[in-house]
């Protein structure tokens, strides 16, 4: 059987998606931290009616909050081109099912 053009690229896509599926629940797991971590501090200064300086908590978790985002729109590019690959991949072997010469792939 004659090499499929889309399969390597697919590969490929596929541990691009795996990877940005990782850091994707990384950066969920920083921003929720981040935001647990501010919200303990508010209730707290709530409680005690003293609010100290807690802008650094605040840069943290838009920091974070950022990093999320960045993770987001990396994982939906990849799971695109995931989508796309693969429907490119059905029709390069229906192609050759049918038998469409290799130089008409493209």
């Amino acid at each position: 059987m004659t090499d499929l053009l889309c399969l390597k690229a697919l590969d490929e896509a596929c541990r691009d998606l795996k990877e940005a599926r990782f850091r994707y629940a990384e950066a969920a797991l920083a921003l929720a931290q981040a935001r647990g971590k501010l919200e303990q501090v508010v209730d707290k200064a709530f409680e005690q009616k003293r609010f100290r300086p807690i802008e650094a908590l605040f840069c943290e978790e838009e920091a974070a909050l950022k990093v999320y985002e960045e993770a987001v729109a990396a994982l939906t590019r990849i799971e695109e081109r995931c989508c796309i690959l693969r429907l490119a991949l059905a029709h390069e072997r229906m192609l050759m099912v049918i038998g469409v010469p290799r130089q008409r792939f493209h």
